[in-house]
């Protein structure tokens, strides 16, 4: 058995199982919460919310996000572009006053900025290798139940999922 030891004066702690943790850097629940989280129009019936869930889904993964961070800013990417479009919709109404119109032009703008830097984050990010993650640093932060099970493991036959990134990053309660 290995032990874990903890910094400074901590007691050592020792891990209840002895098999190799996997760890997924995105799990496919994290990528759907994420998605699920995004805005749709008001009553909205079932269907509507699901085709625009699949097509949301489809654009987030078209990033290829390798992780929770780059997931989050691929979701990012596409609320960006959603507002530019909705802004760009809004400024075209021919019954708007002038002022009103410009000011949905300059928030387009705005909006279209914010795109070209949350892509150009995401292509600096994806140019570098993909750090694999520690079990054990894992594992010694408290977060066991956020690992992957081994498919082998009899005594973990749920789902597989991860909270790794959900106490790291606020967005989940803001949400709420």
């Amino acid at each position: 058995m290995t032990i874990l030891h903890w910094p400074g004066t901590m007691k050592p702690r020792h891990p209840g199982k002895t098999r190799k943790l996997i760890v997924d850097p995105l799990p496919w629940e994290v990528l759907h919460t994420l998605v699920s989280g995004l805005p749709g129009p008001m009553n909205e019936t079932d269907a509507e919310r699901a085709t625009r869930f699949d097509a949301q889904m489809a654009k987030v993964v078209s990033y290829n996000p390798r992780n929770g961070p780059e997931a989050m800013v691929a979701v990012q990417c596409v609320i960006m572009r959603l507002m530019a479009e909705d802004c760009h919709r809004d400024a075209a109404r021919p019954d708007i006053a002038l002022s009103l119109k410009n000011a949905h032009l300059r928030t387009a703008r705005e909006c279209e900025k914010l795109l070209a830097d949350q892509k150009r984050l995401l292509a600096q990010w994806q140019r570098s290798p993909l750090r694999k993650i520690e079990p054990t640093a894992v594992a010694n932060l408290g977060l066991a139940q956020s690992l992957i099970p081994d498919p082998d493991d009899p005594d973990f036959a749920e789902e597989a999922y991860s909270a790794i990134i959900v106490p790291l990053h606020p967005a989940p309660k803001m949400l709420q």
